[in-house]
């Protein structure tokens, strides 16, 4: 089947591209408005982009034609969030998180989450949290109808119990002890799944 992306209506693109992409990891981002309401809200359109400086890079939607997000609006004004990747265990909260509660009304007083203080930057993130970055906006570009926003990591918090070390002594994160949510499409959510190495090959010698 071939899809012209310009027939369909923009809901539809996006359910395709959810049912397409997966699975994504969740960015659940905490942020805080100038009047210092906090905000937790999950975005799964989200990657890392760079190691050296660390960087990564969320995209956050419009509510309206004109109007932003809470998470895009406090970031844009305050300069600071932070990033926590939610565990399997996590789902009710990062679900309930999602919802849109009135202006004032913070994500972490509404679901009971206790919000721990960016060591660097005046940004919350979830105490249940166990990784987190803490970021400074690095880039905004307005691309219409979503803001991409990138942030330059300032600060990592990892529970000690998921550290490990690498062949240098460099610290790493178990992912299966991290156990990360991912989002499927629709409202559906998961986990990694079964995992296995496959090193990448070396090239022929005919053809280094």
């Amino acid at each position: 089947m071939h899809i012209d992306p310009a027939s369909l209506r923009g809901r539809h693109v996006y359910q395709l591209l959810i049912s397409m992409i997966q699975p994504r990891p969740i960015a659940w981002v905490g942020s805080r408005s100038a009047a210092g309401v906090d905000n937790l809200a999950p975005f799964s359109y989200f990657m890392g982009v760079s190691s050296s400086p660390p960087a990564l890079a969320i995209s956050v939607a419009r509510k309206g034609r004109d109007a932003l997000k809470d998470t895009a609006r406090n970031i844009l004004d305050t300069g600071v969030f932070t990033v926590s990747i939610p565990s399997e265990d996590h789902v009710a909260a990062v679900a309930g998180s999602a919802t849109s509660y009135p202006a004032g009304r913070s994500e972490f007083a509404a679901l009971g989450l206790e919000a721990r203080e960016g060591q660097v930057v005046a940004a919350p993130y979830p105490a249940v949290a166990r990784a987190t970055a803490e970021c400074e906006l690095w880039h905004a570009n307005d691309l219409g109808t979503v803001h991409l926003l990138v942030g330059r990591i300032v600060a990592f918090h990892i529970d000690d119990a998921l550290v490990e070390r690498g062949s240098e002594g460099q610290p790493r994160i178990d992912g299966a002890a991290l156990a990360p949510l991912a989002r499927l499409g629709g409202a559906t959510y998961g986990t990694v799944g079964r995992r296995f190495p496959h090193p990448t090959p070396a090239v022929p010698d005919d053809e280094a």
